[in-house]
């Protein structure tokens, strides 16, 4: 799968950073989904290569405006390229309602069709070979967090083996290839580990929203990549005359190696660090605990796993 970071920004857009929006291209895609739409993102997606007309599903974590005042453009943009694919979009209670109403009120009339699916935590959605779980997370108001996992894909097959079994090639080979089991015109059941390697496990990737505890997602690990927030270093947290519930790089270090997370990429970086010298301090905090890959995420920056 292939990952674009859109924007990893806190807040606000800096003059290098706008805010949050991840694009996903899953293994052996042309269509791709968006998590999160941010103010601008639809500039992002012309920047980054990707194509409005082949986005298919949408992702909300919550609505605070940093991850959903973009979306209203995006959805014009693609109508206005004449894009006629359905388009999905899932998101806490009221997403619904506040899509009506700017549609409404804006007279926003879309040449495709856009199925609402309002999230309560705990969904599964199944999606050919992947499927996207919602779970709620810890912040100021009702926010989800998704967790992507692959189906875990058949091993290599090996034609030697399948020759000493006189299997002949054609039908038997493919569905031997897709891990499926075959019975031979001469009664005998071939089963998929007889010719092939045992199966390559999915992969498993969570994306956190604005979250204040990062374990929440210890029930899901192993995890191969976990993209969360770290939006301040624990000593500017601690000197804030009001506490918002966001991650600090410290706690985000912590969780990463508690739950020994293989790929830890932060994001969602308050404006305060809009320079390389700050930027290291949230990198040198998150390194005291976590000693995994560590990536600080950038605009545009592209990551494939």
């Amino acid at each position: 799968m292939r990952l674009i970071f859109l924007g990893t920004s806190a807040g606000i857009p800096t003059r290098t950073r706008n805010v949050s929006g991840i694009g996903l291209i899953p293994r052996q895609s042309a269509e791709w989904i968006l998590f999160d739409c941010g103010e601008g993102t639809q500039h992002q997606i012309m920047k980054s290569g990707l194509r409005l007309h082949r986005l298919t599903k949408i992702f909300i974590t919550h609505l605070h405006g940093d991850h959903i005042y973009g979306l209203f453009g995006l959805l014009a943009s693609r109508g206005m390229q004449e894009a006629h694919n359905p388009l999905e979009i899932y998101g806490p209670e009221g997403i619904g309602k506040l899509l009506d109403t700017v549609r409404q009120i804006s007279n926003l009339d879309l040449p495709y069709e856009v199925t609402v699916t309002e999230l309560g935590g705990g969904e599964s959605f199944g999606f050919g070979s992947f499927r996207i779980e919602s779970l709620s997370l810890s912040h100021s108001i009702r926010t989800y967090g998704f967790v992507y996992t692959e189906k875990d894909r058949p091993g290599r097959f090996h034609p030697e083996k399948a020759k000493k079994l006189s299997i002949e090639q054609g039908p038997a080979y493919a569905a031997l290839k897709r891990g499926e089991k075959v019975r031979l015109p001469d009664g005998r059941t071939i089963l998929p580990r007889e010719v092939t390697d045992p199966p390559i496990p999915g992969l498993r990737l969570v994306i956190g929203g604005d979250n204040d505890d990062p374990g929440i997602f210890a029930g899901y690990a192993p995890i191969d990549l976990m993209i969360h927030e770290a939006t301040y270093t624990q000593a500017d947290f601690d000197r804030l005359p009001r506490k918002f519930r966001h991650t600090t790089a410290l706690r985000l270090g912590k969780a990463a190696s508690e739950m020994k997370v293989k790929h830890l990429v932060a994001t969602h970086f308050s404006p305060r660090y809009d320079s390389p010298d700050r930027m290291a301090e949230l990198r040198e905090e998150i390194r005291r605990h976590y000693k995994g890959r560590l990536t600080l995420a950038a605009d545009l920056m592209e990551l494939e796993i």
